[in-house]
Formats: structure tokens, sequence, C-alpha cells
């Protein structure tokens, strides 16, 4: 059977919309996946900034090194990017001892 012109021009019409289905469906994945990326980055900083906070705040109280919580700031971050530190007496936050 022998395609006419009209067609090939629907056919060309139905390709054309197929592709901007797929190329809209492609950006709306990629969006998605952008914004759960910068959301797990923005909750690794968060407590990244609670852990250092929890740290410096045992440091104040004299915990010795192999009882405190927290992470030191290994990043040197802290004082520039991250909000104000936490109480010492801060109670939201629960111990965990660092393994070393």
């Amino acid at each position: 059977m022998r395609m006419t012109p009209n067609d090939r021009r629907a056919m060309g019409l139905v390709a054309a919309f197929t592709g901007l289905v797929v190329g809209a469906a492609l950006l709306l994945a990629i969006a998605a996946i952008t914004r759960m990326d910068t959301q797990v980055a923005n909750a690794a900083h968060r407590q990244y900034c609670d852990d250092v906070a929890l740290w410096q705040a045992e440091v104040e109280r004299g915990i010795p090194l192999n009882r405190r919580a927290g992470q030191p700031d290994y990043r040197d971050i802290a004082d520039e990017q991250c909000p104000a530190r936490l109480r010492p007496d801060a109670p939201t936050h629960e111990r965990q001892l660092a393994q070393f």
C-alpha cells in the first residue's frame, strides 16, 4: 500500500507530537530528580550543622573525646554556613556516641 502525501504529513505530525510528549515527560522527570537531590543535600547539610553544634556543646561541657556525640567541624564551614549554634542543653537532640 502506497502512502499519499497527506498520509506522510499526518505521520510526521503524529511523530512530532509523540516526540513532544516524550520530551515533556523527560523534563518533568529531570525536574523531580533535581528537586529530590536538592532536598537530600539540604537535609545532609542541616544534619552536619546539628552534629557540629552538638559536638561543640559537648566540648564546652567538658565531655571526654571518646564519649562525645555529634562530629567535629571537619569541613571547616560551620562558622560561615550553619545557623546559630544550639544551646548546650538543647533537649531536641539525642546523644549518639561516635565510634572510633
